[in-house]
């Protein structure tokens, strides 16, 4: 088989993939079959095929990484509870877009590690993402629609109790990050989550409270029950050994006072 063909845009264009690459299968005028790389609209990020190279940003896998390991580790103990990150859902409904969210969260699952699962099919597997996270990757103003505005009407369509829109700190933000939440009411509609008494935003269906630190850009998801911030497996570490490191000084103070 020969070498994928990739086509260059020319200077000074707008790369025609910046959004992703499709490949195909195609048979030259030699008859020659070779692989033939297709770029990505906007519209196909909605409903992307299984094979898909989508492109993302620095800001957007450092989000998306944090996200799946802060709610992974909040859900390990519930073998119920999915977290999917970038895995194409499909609803069952014809006609709707099946997306493949950022992070999906799916309470009900009959088998939460399943190694043959490539993508998540709501009517086979008898349960539906509670809350869908979608982190904004580009400033492309499209790519942005995407997420802020097709995607609250295909994820209201599919039943999604609650989206969450997190925009990570770019010139778009004016260097800030920016949350947008949406609920389902009993009507079938999309209403904005309003942000309590401390700007956060509640996920009634998690028991989650996603907000910002101080310093406006970086995310903080709380225990709406206890209070507690989420924190990543290396921060547990981290936290861990600290903890270690002051009981071993108060244990040092001590034995100094009992030899003098």
């Amino acid at each position: 088989m020969a070498e994928p063909v990739r086509k260059l845009p020319p200077v000074g264009e707008a790369d025609p993939f910046r959004y992703g690459t499709r490949w195909r299968r195609v048979r030259l005028p030699n008859g020659q079959v070779t692989e033939q790389s297709i770029p990505l609209t906007p519209e196909d990020l909605l409903d992307p095929e299984l094979g898909d190279e989508v492109t993302q940003s620095g800001p957007h896998f450092n989000f998306l990484l944090l996200l799946a390991n802060l709610l992974r580790g909040h859900f390990e103990s519930r073998d119920d509870v999915l977290v999917a990150g970038d895995m194409k859902i499909f609803w069952g409904i014809p006609g709707l877009p099946n997306p493949a969210p950022d992070i999906a969260v799916i309470p009900g699952v009959r088998r939460r590690d399943d190694p043959d699962r490539g993508s998540f099919d709501v009517v086979k597997e008898g349960a539906r993402p509670s809350l869908i996270i979608e982190v904004v990757s580009s400033l492309d103003s499209e790519v942005r629609r995407n997420d802020y505005e097709k995607k609250v009407e295909i994820y209201r369509r599919a039943g999604v109790p609650e989206y969450l829109i997190l925009d990570p700190p770019t010139s778009a933000t004016k260097g800030l990050l920016l949350l947008t939440g949406y609920r389902l009411g009993n009507d079938g509609r999309y209403r904005r989550i309003e942000p309590d008494s401390e700007g956060r935003l509640l996920s009634k269906t998690t028991g989650l409270g996603f907000g910002v630190e101080g310093d406006g850009k970086t995310l903080a998801i709380l225990n709406a029950e206890t209070g507690e911030r989420l924190s990543s497996p290396a921060e547990r570490i981290r936290n861990a050994e600290a903890e270690v490191a002051r009981l071993q000084m108060e244990l040092a103070q001590l034995r100094k006072k009992e030899v003098g």
